[in-house]
């Protein structure tokens, strides 16, 4: 019996055994699915949120082995810190009167060499050449089939970005701040740092994170993910502190922050300066007179903020810098140059082909003054219809280039230029204008000559005469002064009949389209053709170098425009088709050829 009972007990513990091992080895198979889901969560998906909660899972699970609890603990250090750095303005004091932050360089860098064809796998060995390769010299050749690494975009996509904040500048002018590094999963920055603060004077850990002291400037702290630099050990604790605690007061919080930065998400390069903490920090600097002068001129009590932002899409490559003035401003600079916006009326009269146009917006629209018949005799006017044209008659002002009509021959070549003036009163513009250019022709020639009718596309007109330039003509058009060469007015005059004019040209288009409602000036450029006039115009050698860069040129336009709202003045300038390589190569192959540079068979 004894026998049987001490078996059946022996029985029953081994179970006891196995069924405890069992559920050990259960959970341990749990915690390490769940730190694998949190892994691929981390990295591949990039769910920081749905990570952090696997990883605390791990973390507090008994019966997970020591080394995965370890892991669990230190991934969710790394994850709760990419959380809060996800905005980097959040780590910055409150008090900073400029930042700047560089996000994600690679994607952006990633979508400039897409827009020149520079990405994609490197040929495989069997493939045949797309071409002879270019000797650059030293051994070193330029196929043409080069393209960067799809490797190297995507480890540059894995910097996450850098971001400074400046809260004064010392008598020295040295800044004093904060600047926060986040190598994101870049290891190569992450690595050649944490190698080379090594180097550093080590000084006392904050909160467990190694510190440095970096000579005759400040302090360098590596946390987790982030290495924050600053000048000022209690910047560095406090920023810690911003990390853990959202609800800290921090730069993102603040209301004109908040206002500007949600406008420029997805901007490679950010930049803000707060007016009041400017005028806060070197307001006193300003003293008697030139101070005075300033405060009048720029009245810095309602300067609210100044933004610049630099801004890739898959097509173009934007600028951007705005200026915010509070409401009730009396900014005089700002009054001085801000004008009405353009109503494109001006457009309508600039012909199709044209390589660039310049638009400015002068007086409100309104409708046409009673003028007089064209062909009739022209109004008296006195010299305060001068002051009366620019300050009410003229609505918008519209100057364009063509190419030289015809053979361009002689010491001095100029293309055909033109410039539109809308007006309210076409007769007064006509009699005023060429009452201006009547006077200057007399003192802008050495043989002075009276101006000449002309009949321009059944349209009357002036033209005058001026030294080392071609013939200028004015004429009157329906509700506009057509002034240029006469090959340029001709081209404006047509340019309203059958769709001639630039707004019904598909090269142009894309530009026109950007103008919006408030934009008060802008430069419309097609460069590719822009550079044809420029060949047209210059010697035989050159021109054909020209030639060959307006081929590379040809997708490429720029805009540059002006928004000049009552508190609010905006300029943008963006850069759209940017030239292929295998256009760059071709080209490049041929000005090295020529040059006696090898090109390998």
């Amino acid at each position: 019996m004894t026998k049987v009972v001490s078996k059946t007990v022996l029985s029953v513990g081994l179970l006891s055994l196995l069924v405890l091992s069992a559920v050990a080895q259960d959970g341990a198979s749990s915690a390490q699915t769940q730190f694998q889901r949190g892994f691929f969560l981390q990295v591949h998906e990039h769910d920081l949120a749905g990570a952090a909660a696997e990883f605390e899972k791990v973390a507090a699970d008994p019966a997970a082995p020591e080394p995965l609890r370890s892991q669990a603990k230190a991934r969710l250090a790394q994850v709760r810190e990419d959380l809060a750095a996800a905005n980097l303005a959040s780590l910055m004091p409150p008090e900073c009167m400029a930042y700047a932050e560089l996000v994600a360089p690679g994607e952006h860098i990633g979508r400039i060499l897409k827009m020149m064809d520079l990405v994609g796998p490197p040929a495989a060995g069997g493939d045949k050449p797309a071409g002879k390769p270019i000797a650059l010299g030293g051994g070193l050749y330029l196929p043409a089939d080069f393209t960067i690494s799809p490797a190297l975009v995507a480890e540059l996509k894995k910097f996450r970005g850098v971001a400074a904040g400046l809260t004064a500048v010392d008598n020295r002018g040295r800044p004093a701040g904060l600047l926060a590094i986040h190598p994101g999963d870049c290891d190569l920055v992450r690595g050649a740092i944490e190698t080379g603060v090594q180097l550093l004077e080590p000084g006392e850990p904050i909160e467990g994170f190694k510190t440095y002291r970096i000579p005759d400037f400040g302090w360098v702290m590596l946390t987790a993910r982030l290495v924050l630099v600053s000048d000022a050990r209690d910047q560095l604790t406090a920023a810690l502190e911003r990390m853990r605690n959202p609800q800290a007061a921090n730069l993102a919080s603040s209301a004109s922050f908040k206002r500007v930065a949600a406008e420029s998400q997805g901007a490679l390069v950010f930049a803000f300066v707060d007016g009041p903490q400017v005028v806060k920090r070197f307001g006193p600097l300003l003293r008697e007179r030139d101070g005075a002068m300033v405060r009048a001129l720029l009245d810095l009590d309602h300067f609210e903020s100044l933004v610049v932002t630099l801004t890739t899409t898959d097509t173009t490559i934007r600028a951007r810098a705005q200026l915010n003035l509070t409401s009730g401003h009396h900014n005089m600079l700002y009054a001085l140059i801000r004008t009405a916006p353009i109503t494109k009326r001006s457009l309508e009269r600039v012909p199709k082909g044209a390589a660039g146009v310049l638009v400015v917006g002068l007086n409100p629209a309104g409708g046409p003054a009673a003028s007089a018949p064209e062909g009739q005799k022209p109004p008296s006017i006195t010299a305060m219809d001068i002051g009366r044209e620019f300050f009410n008659n003229i609505e918008e002002l519209a100057l364009f280039a063509l190419p030289p009509a015809g053979e361009a021959t002689g010491p001095q070549k100029f293309p055909e230029l033109g410039l539109i003036v809308a007006v309210k009163d076409p007769a007064k513009s006509e009699a005023l204008w060429n009452q201006i250019l009547t006077i200057a022709s007399l003192f802008g020639a050495r043989a002075a000559s009276p101006p000449a009718e002309v009949t321009i596309e059944g349209r009357s007109g002036h033209v005058y005469q001026f030294d080392n330039l071609p013939p200028i003509a004015v004429v009157r058009a329906d509700r506009e002064l057509i002034v240029g060469t006469q090959a340029a007015v001709a081209a404006s005059l047509q340019a309203s009949a059958n769709q001639g004019s630039i707004v019904h040209d598909t090269a142009m288009a894309p530009l026109i389209a950007r103008l919006t409602p408030d934009t008060s000036k802008a430069l419309l450029l097609d460069v590719g053709r822009a550079v044809e006039i420029v060949a047209a115009l210059s010697p035989a050698r050159q021109a054909k170098e020209l030639q060959v860069a307006a081929g590379l040129t040809r997708d490429m336009k720029v805009t540059v425009m002006t928004e000049e709202k009552p508190d609010q003045l905006t300029i943008t300038a963006e850069l759209m088709g940017l030239p292929r390589f295998r256009a760059i190569w071709s080209v490049l192959g041929g000005a090295l050829g020529k040059q006696g540079v090898a090109v390998k068979q």
